[in-house]
This record gives structure tokens, sequence and C-alpha cells, in this order.
């Protein structure tokens, strides 16, 4: 049943043609409509990418002109910015440059590149823009200057320029700005001259009002000193008178009343309480004859005038040391006995200070003394072995003595020292000239040791 079912009738066989070619006519039919489909399809995406495409080329354009835009603008600024650029490596040759940098170093770009920026730094310079350039590779800084005399090559006069460096992100390199600073030092140089030539005119007025004012010490200083001289003059003059009229007059009257006294005491030898009054009177009126001679001696020792400048001065000694337990030396060599008055006051008055101060400050227990003359001048030494004077003794207006010795030096026209030591004592130097000086003032030295 099942066979004869699934057997093809020829009615069948006869209609089977025309299925068979509807069949294939419906598939193609199919076919062609799927074929359709996707080929829309395909063309639909095709057309997208296309529109893709284009907006991306149309982006590109774009980016690439604002690249185009932004690498003219930055070469314009680069090639026409008012300071020198350049790249350097990091063995400091010359990668790229801009205009004005190959205008600074007088060289046309092309053959600036691989050339070395230090070929064009100064001599004098070059130090210092190594170890400007280390600094920028070493990152030690950010920024590493220098200013520096750069030589340009052809007609280009030395230039003065301020560089900075800055290194690269990797090291290799470095940005180097080239800044023309000539005409700033050259106006800080105007400047300070400028300043300086106000400054010298200040000073030169300065030092002229300085002048008028030392002038006008020196005058007063020297109306001074001859006032000193006269005054002193004067003072010896009337000592001089003085001690004459005590020791002629005074000293006179006392010796003859003590002679009367003697007298009267012989001639009343029985009466015995005369007698004894007599003898104290007599005591009393030698002790008086020794005084006026001891005020006469220090008021003007007459051996000065009469004996002499030695005599004078080993008489000091001796009674200096008479008085003070102080051992006292001097030796004198003169040339001549004749000494000038005004020079052997002078002389004599400054030993007899110089004593006096040992005795009060020195706290020594010996002095040594020497007066030389030489061809021209006379030389008083003074030594002691004291505390030795300081400095500030020296220095200081309250030295009453010293101010009296230097004075009396001024006026004659000689020159003093004074050295002092703890362990050598002190020494007083002293130069007179055999013929004093009127108006001579010569500087004086006063030195600590």
């Amino acid at each position: 049943m099942g066979k004869k079912n699934d057997m093809i009738q020829p009615a069948d066989a006869v209609e089977l043609p025309g299925k068979a070619e509807v069949s294939v006519r419906a598939d193609e039919t199919e076919l062609t409509a799927s074929s359709q489909d996707v080929e829309r399809r395909v063309l639909h995406e095709l057309q997208i990418g296309q529109i893709e495409l284009e907006l991306q080329n149309t982006e590109l354009r774009q980016s690439r002109d604002e690249v185009e835009s932004v690498l003219e603008n930055y070469t314009e600024l680069y090639d026409f910015a008012p300071v020198g650029y350049c790249t350097l490596h990091r063995d400091g040759a010359i990668q790229r440059i801009n205009v004005i940098g190959a205008i600074l170093l007088g060289e046309k770009r092309s053959k600036l590149i691989n050339l070395r920026l230090s070929q064009f730094v100064s001599d004098n310079n070059t130090a210092f823009f190594d170890e400007m350039l280390a600094t920028a590779f070493n990152g030690q800084q950010k920024k590493a200057h220098c200013e520096v005399v750069i030589h340009p090559r052809g007609l280009r006069s030395p230039t003065t320029v301020q560089i900075v460096a800055m290194a690269s992100a990797t090291a290799d390199e470095c940005l180097v700005v080239i800044i023309d600073i000539t005409e700033r030092k050259r106006l800080e140089a105007q400047t300070r001259a400028a300043e300086l030539l106000a400054l010298n005119s200040q000073l030169v007025q300065e030092i002229e009002n300085r002048k008028k004012l030392e002038k006008t010490l020196l005058d007063s200083q020297k109306r001074l000193r001859n006032l000193t001289a006269n005054l002193q003059s004067i003072r010896e003059e009337e000592r001089k008178a003085i001690a004459r009229e005590i020791h002629d007059e005074l000293g006179q009257l006392l010796a003859s009343v003590q002679l009367g006294v003697s007298f009267l005491a012989g001639e009343y030898s029985n009466h015995q309480n005369l007698v004894a009054k007599t003898r104290e009177m007599e005591i009393q009126i030698a002790e008086g004859i020794k005084t006026v001679q001891r005020i006469s001696a220090e008021l003007r020792p007459a051996m000065l005038d009469v004996l002499g400048l030695a005599d004078a001065l080993e008489w000091q000694s001796q009674d200096f040391q008479k008085r003070t337990a102080i051992e006292c030396k001097i030796n004198v060599l003169l040339l001549e006995n004749r000494v000038h008055p005004d020079v052997a006051t002078a002389l004599f008055r400054i030993f007899q200070e110089s004593l006096t101060n040992v005795q009060r400050h020195s706290q020594a227990t010996r002095v040594e003394a020497q007066l030389v003359q030489r061809s021209r001048y006379y030389s008083l030494t003074v030594r002691d072995n004291g505390r030795g004077i300081t400095s500030e003794e020296i220095a200081s207006p309250q030295s009453i003595g010293l101010i009296g010795i230097r004075e009396r030096v001024f006026i004659i026209g000689g020159s003093m020292r004074i050295f002092g030591s703890s362990e050598q004592g002190t020494a007083l130097f002293v130069r007179a000239p055999v013929t004093p000086k009127e108006t001579s003032y010569v500087t004086q030295e006063n030195h600590h040791c």
C-alpha cells in the first residue's frame, strides 16, 4: 500500500516539469530578492564608510591645516624672535638656530650647524660658559645662565650677551637663549660713570673742605704752639729771674742773718739761755738757706747757665737718686760744651720731666740715660726697668708730662718716640737739632711694643 502511494502516476508525471519550473522560478525569485537585499545592505555600508572616510579626511585636513598654522607661527616666532635661540647637543654642538642667533654669531645658519657654541665665546669667559652648560645638562637647576663676551665672525664687534640654558626632557639636548645685553651694559657703565663722576666731585669737594679745615687746624696749632713756646720762654725767664732774686737777695740776706746770729752766740757765750736761742735760730736759718737753694735750683738750676748742660744733667741725676733711692746713671758725650740756650733748656726739662714720670708711674728701680751729640742733632735716651708704658697712656690726654715733653720737642723742631713693654720697661728717644728751628713742626711717632 505504501509503495503504491509512493509511485508516480502518469498524470502526475505530466505535471511534474511544470511544477519543477514553477518551483525553480519561485526559488529564483526568492534568490533574486535575497541578493538585492544583500547588495543594498552592502551598498549602504559602503556609503556609510565613505561618509566616515570623508569626515575623517576632513578632520585630518583641518588638523593638518592647524598643525601647519601652528608650525608656521612657531617658525615665525622661533626665527624672528628678538633674541637668539639655538638647540645644543650634549657636546655643545649647535643643532638648530634661529635668524637672530645666526646674526649674533655673524654666520649663516647652515654653516653654524654642528659647530660648538663655545668657539664663539671669549677665552676669558669659556670657563663660565662650560660651567653653565654642565649645570644645565646635570639637571642641578631648571635653568642655568651666565654673562659672557662672544666674538662673532665677520665685521661684527665683540658682543656682551646673557646666555640662558634649559635641558630637554631627554637631557640629550638643551635650548639656549642668547640675549644681546651690550646696550644695557653700556647704559649701566654710563650710569656708573655718571655716579662715579658725581661721587668723585663730592669727594673732591670734601677733600678741598678738609684741606681748608686742616689748614685752619694747622694754623691754629701753629699759633697755639707759638703761644706755648712764648709762654714757656716767658716762664723760663721768670723762673730765672725768681731764682736769681731768691738766690742773690733772699739767700744773701739769710746768710747775713746767720752770720750775725753766729756772732751774737760767740759774743754772749756767758749767757746760756741767749746762746741756746741763737743756736736754735742759726739752725733754722741754715734750713731756710737750704730751702732757698732747693727752690732756686728747681726753678732754674744755676749750673745750667754757668757750667752748662752736661753738669746740669749730672746734678739732676744725682739729686733724683738721692731723693727717690732709684738708681740713676747718665752718660753725656758732647762735641762742644756750649749748647744753644733754647735747646739746652728743652733737653734739661725733658730729662727732668722724664725722671718725674719714672718716679710717679713706672715702679722702676733703675734709670739709664744718655745724651750724644751728632753732627746736626742731639740724641737723648732715657730708659727704665719699670712696668712699661701702655699705648693708651701714650695717647691719653691726661698724660700731662708727655704732652709737655711733646710740646718742648715740637718747639725746637725735633722728634720723639716712646716704646713700652712689660719685659723691658719704657724707653724715650728724643732727637733735637743743634740749632732750633723757629717754625718747624716735625710729625711725632709714638709706638707701643
